[in-house]
C-alpha cells in the first residue's frame, strides 16, 4: 500500500510539472501594448512589445469587415523590443483591432476609433474618359462610356442630350439606349458620373454624332446611307466614322486624328480612338519626351493599315526643348520593340505627320534625360549606375528637388508601378480592388494583376500605400520575368522566417542572382525593401 501511494505521488508531481510547460510551450511569446486604445482619425498611436530577438513582427490594423486599413513591419532589437507608430487611418471608424506577430504567434488588442471619417467632398473625374456613339439608327443609338473614377466610388452617371440632362433616374451602368431622335439630324452627347455622396463631375466627355438620313429598310446590309454620310468631329478622342466620310478626331488640343474619305478599308462604319497612355514603352536611352504616348486604334485593333494616308498631329511642350534640339514624331514597332523616327512639320507647339498604319506615336527629341545628370545623392552608392539606367529609361524618378533617396522604403503601389513600365505590361481594363479604386497607381496595379504578376492579400485588398517587404518584391519579380522555378535550397541563417507562400520564389530570385543577402548571410525576408534593391532587382531581371 504505502509503495503505491508513493508512485501515485511521483505521477502527480510529473504531471504537476508538465502542465506549467506545455502551457507555455502553446503561449504566443510576442506581446503588444497601445499607447492609447481610444484615438481619433489621423491620430499617431504607438504600438510596442516584445518578440524574439531580431525578429521581424508584422503589424495590421483591421476594421469590422476584416478590412486591413494599415500594414507595417518593424525588427525587434537584441533583446526582442520592438516598436511601430501608425497614424490612424482616414476611413477607420468604430472598433478596430490592432494584430501582430503571425500564424500562432500573435497578440491583439482593440483600439476605439472616436469622430467620424472626413465627408466625402471629392467628385468623380475622368481619366482618359471617353464617350461613343454606335448602332446609329435614324431615330436611336447607343452610347458607351468609360474613364470615370472616385476617391470612394462611382454610383451613377447622368447623360445630356444638347445641355438636356435625359435621364430622371440615373444610370447604373456603362452605357445607355437613346430613343425619339429626329433623322439626319446632329446631336451633341455629354456623360457626368456621381457617387453615393451625391458629388458630380464637371469634366466628362461628349461625343457629336448625326443620325442615319436613308428610309431603307436598316436590317443589315451596309448599302444606302454611305454618299448621304458627313465627316464626323469628334473632340473627346473617340468617334464612330464612316468609310465613305471620314472625320477628324481630337483629344482636346493634344493628339488630333484627320481621317479623309475612303482611307478605312472596307463599307461598315469602324470605331477610331486616340487615347492617351499611362504606361508608355520605354524611351531609348539618348531621348526624352517632349510630350506625351498616344495610342491610335480603328475598330479596337491599335495596328491598323488604311487605304490612303491619315494626318497625324500632336502637341509637345517647347520648354523641353533646349537650343538646337528639335522634336520629331516618333512611331513604335512593336515586332522590334523600338521607336522609329518619322519626322514631322514643326508648327508652334504642334507637329503634323502623314502615315498609312496606326500604332503608338510620340514626340521625341534627341538629348541627354535631364534627371539623370540632376540626382545629387546617388554619387558613390552602391546602386548608382543600375538607378541611372532606370531613370533613363523612364521607369522610375527621382524627386522635385533632384535627389532619389535610394535608401529610402518603397510601396508596394510604387514597385508595381515599376514593373509594369520596365516589362511594358499593357495596361487594360483589369482587376480592380477596393483600395486601389481611387488610387494614383489603380491603373498600374490592374495591369500587373491582370499579368499575374501581382496579387492582393485577399479578393477585396491590394495594401498599395503598404511598404513592400523584400520577399514581396521576390514573388513579383520572379512572376514578372517569367523565371522557372529553382530547385535547390536557401543557405540563409533567416531561411526559417521566409513565409511558405514566398519560399520558391525567393529560391529562384537567389539562383538567378536576382536577389542577394546581405553581409552577415540573412536574407531579411519580411524587411521592407529600399528604392535602391528595388532598382537593382529590376535591372538584374531584365537580363535574363
Amino acid at each position: 500500500m504505502k509503495l503505491r501511494i508513493v508512485a501515485y505521488l511521483q505521477i502527480a508531481l510529473m504531471l504537476l510539472m508538465c502542465v506549467p510547460a506545455m502551457a507555455l510551450a502553446n503561449t504566443p511569446n510576442t506581446t503588444l501594448s497601445l499607447s492609447k486604445t481610444t484615438a481619433s482619425v489621423n491620430e499617431s498611436v504607438t504600438a510596442s512589445g516584445t518578440t524574439e530577438p531580431n525578429a521581424w513582427v508584422p503589424l495590421k490594423v483591421v476594421d469590422a469587415a476584416k478590412n486591413i486599413l494599415y500594414f507595417d513591419t518593424a525588427k525587434s532589437d537584441a533583446t526582442g523590443n520592438y516598436s511601430i507608430d501608425f497614424i490612424v487611418p482616414a476611413d477607420g471608424a468604430g472598433t478596430l483591432t490592432v494584430v501582430v506577430g503571425e500564424g500562432s504567434n500573435v497578440d491583439t488588442q482593440i483600439l476605439t476609433v472616436t469622430g467620424t471619417p472626413p465627408a466625402d467632398t471629392e467628385a468623380p473625374v475622368w481619366t482618359n474618359g471617353s464617350l461613343t456613339a454606335s448602332d446609329v439608327g435614324r431615330t436611336t443609338l447607343t452610347l458607351s462610356w468609360s474613364g470615370a473614377s472616385d476617391n470612394v466610388g462611382v454610383t451613377a452617371y447622368k447623360i445630356y442630350q444638347d445641355g438636356t440632362l435625359l435621364n430622371a433616374t440615373l444610370v447604373a451602368g456603362t452605357s445607355y439606349n437613346i430613343t425619339g431622335l429626329t433623322a439626319a439630324t446632329s446631336y451633341t452627347f455629354k456623360v457626368e458620373a456621381g457617387d453615393a455622396a451625391g458629388n458630380c463631375s464637371t469634366d466628362g466627355p461628349q461625343v457629336t454624332t448625326k443620325t442615319e438620313i436613308s428610309t431603307s429598310g436598316g436590317g443589315g446590309g451596309g448599302g444606302g446611307g454611305g454618299s448621304s454620310s458627313q465627316a464626323v468631329t469628334s473632340t473627346t478622342g473617340v468617334a464612330t466614322v464612316e468609310p465613305g466620310a471620314g472625320g477628324t478626331i481630337s483629344l482636346g488640343s493634344e493628339a488630333t486624328i484627320g481621317v479623309p474619305a475612303n482611307a478605312l478599308t472596307g463599307t461598315s462604319a469602324m470605331e477610331v480612338k486616340v487615347q492617351k497612355l499611362t504606361t508608355p514603352p520605354v524611351v531609348p536611352a539618348g531621348y526624352k519626351l517632349a510630350g506625351s504616348v498616344y495610342e491610335f486604334s480603328v475598330g479596337g485593333k491599335n495596328s491598323y493599315s488604311f487605304a490612303k494616308e491619315v494626318t497625324i498631329k500632336l502637341s509637345f511642350d517647347p520648354g523641353t526643348l533646349s537650343p538646337g534640339e528639335t522634336p520629331a514624331i516618333h512611331y513604335f514597332d512593336e515586332a522590334r520593340s523600338q521607336w522609329v523616327n518619322i519626322g514631322g512639320v514643326v508648327s508652334g507647339n504642334t507637329i503634323t505627320v502623314q502615315v498609312d498604319h496606326f500604332t503608338k506615336f510620340a514626340v521625341l527629341v534627341a538629348g541627354e534625360q535631364k534627371e539623370q545628370t540632376t540626382l545629387k545623392d546617388i554619387a558613390g552608392h552602391w546602386a548608382a549606375n543600375n538607378i541611372n539606367q532606370l531613370v533613363a529609361g523612364g521607369v522610375i524618378s527621382g524627386y522635385p528637388d533632384g535627389s532619389f533617396k535610394p535608401n529610402n522604403t518603397i510601396t508596394r503601389a510604387e514597385f508595381a508601378t515599376v514593373l509594369v513600365k520596365a516589362f511594358q505590361l499593357t495596361v487594360r481594363d483589369g482587376k480592380i480592388f477596393a483600395d486601389t479604386a481611387g488610387h494614383w497607381a489603380r491603373d498600374y496595379i490592374a495591369a500587373a494583376a491582370d499579368s499575374g504578376v501581382v496579387n492582393g492579400y485577399d479578393v477585396n485588398t491590394f495594401g498599395p500605400d503598404d511598404l513592400i517587404t523584400r520577399e514581396q518584391m521576390a514573388v513579383m519579380i520572379v512572376k514578372a520575368a517569367k523565371l522557372a522555378p529553382g530547385a535547390g535550397e536557401t543557405q540563409f541563417t533567416d531561411s526559417g522566417s521566409i513565409s511558405d507562400w514566398a519560399k520558391e520564389a525567393v529560391i529562384t530570385a537567389t539562383e538567378n542572382r536576382i536577389m542577394k543577402g546581405y553581409p552577415d548571410n540573412t536574407i531579411q525576408p519580411r524587411g521592407s525593401a529600399t528604392r535602391a534593391e528595388a532598382v537593382t532587382v529590376v535591372v538584374n531581371s531584365l537580363s535574363k
